[in-house]
């Protein structure tokens, strides 16, 4: 069962002893759309109405601003939306956000013209807080031959170093979210030792993003959920969702200092449209640190239980690039 929008803030009144209108609250979201115009066939613009979300980060848009869908242009809740189309080739990777409040300053390059033409990176700041939303690469090659390995590893690396540069300027916390293409632990995928030479699990990735995490980054779902099997990502072959041979791919890292107003942290596996699901946060700018543990963390209605889907006897192997 999914209740919407207002749910949390039910929870939220149960919980503190202060006035609701005395915290102020935001959801921001992250989803792999898998080509934004096979998104809006499927429901999109529904989703969008309901989510209750304030900023809303996508990845693998796929489109140009010529064939942007026009119901997406003249959204009211979301006045607010950019999109960094990949100027390699068309129909590939971009990325796009949704705000309902004006950013200060949007940074949609890396300095880095062999990353820069994928289209794969935004850094929006806003009076409080940094959000970079992000489409990492796949290793893998046209072949499957993990040869875009090195350009990953250094893609990552440099995301990393320019928002830490950003938040040395601003003096601002960071939420660095998107589909990082790496699952970060064997709990993170549902066959963790039939894909260790496969990317997306491959040693060397799984220590680049521990690295960044060292810079002084959370995975917040993780950190509220130490124990939970859930997954963001799963094969298009038939039954593979159903059957939840998954992967969590798609990621929210906070910078340290932002943590204590993380409120919850969620993964919406219910909602169809893509092979990934969405996943976010939302935090507060007052009120208490998150507690931690099973349905404390976050909000019953929008954390499902990995019960909910049965795991599977075979590994499905790696995702997109």
């Amino acid at each position: 069962m999914h209740d919407g929008p207002g749910g949390l803030y039910k929870t939220l009144r149960a919980r503190s002893a202060r006035p609701l209108a005395s915290v102020i609250m935001r959801r921001i979201v992250s989803w792999n759309v898998n080509g934004i115009r096979a998104c809006v066939a499927r429901g999109f613009v529904d989703w969008l109405r309901r989510c209750g979300a304030d900023v809303i980060g996508l990845q693998e848009m796929r489109v140009t601003d010529e064939l942007l869908p026009a119901n997406l242009r003249r959204s009211k809740r979301y006045p607010h939306f950019f999109l960094s189309a990949a100027r390699s080739r068309l129909g590939y990777s971009g990325v796009g956000l949704f705000s309902r409040e004006a950013p200060r300053e949007i940074v949609t390059d890396l300095g880095r013209p062999r990353f820069d033409r994928e289209g794969r990176f935004q850094l929006v700041r806003f009076d409080d807080l940094l959000v970079a939303n992000v489409y990492f690469p796949n290793g893998n090659g046209k072949e499957r031959d993990l040869s875009r390995v090195p350009y990953k590893l250094a893609f990552t690396r440099r995301v990393f170093d320019v928002v830490d540069e950003a938040r040395a300027r601003t003096g601002l916390p960071a939420l660095v979210l998107g589909d990082y293409n790496t699952a970060p632990a064997a709990i993170d995928l549902a066959r963790p030792r039939a894909n260790e030479k496969n990317s997306g699990f491959l040693p060397a990735e799984r220590r680049a993003l521990a690295r960044c995490i060292e810079r002084g980054y959370v995975d917040t779902f993780r950190a509220l959920f130490p124990e939970e099997v859930r997954y963001s990502w799963w094969s298009s072959r038939f039954g593979v969702r159903e059957k939840n041979i998954g992967w969590r791919i798609d990621l929210v890292l906070a910078s340290a200092d932002l943590m204590p107003r993380v409120r919850s942290a969620f993964i919406w596996d219910h909602v169809p449209g893509s092979d990934h699901c969405p996943v976010g946060v939302d935090i507060s700018e007052g009120g208490p640190p998150p507690r931690r543990g099973r349905g404390e963390a976050a909000p019953a209605p929008l954390v499902r239980s990995p019960s909910a889907r049965p795991r599977a006897a075979r590994a499905e192997k790696t995702p997109r690039s």
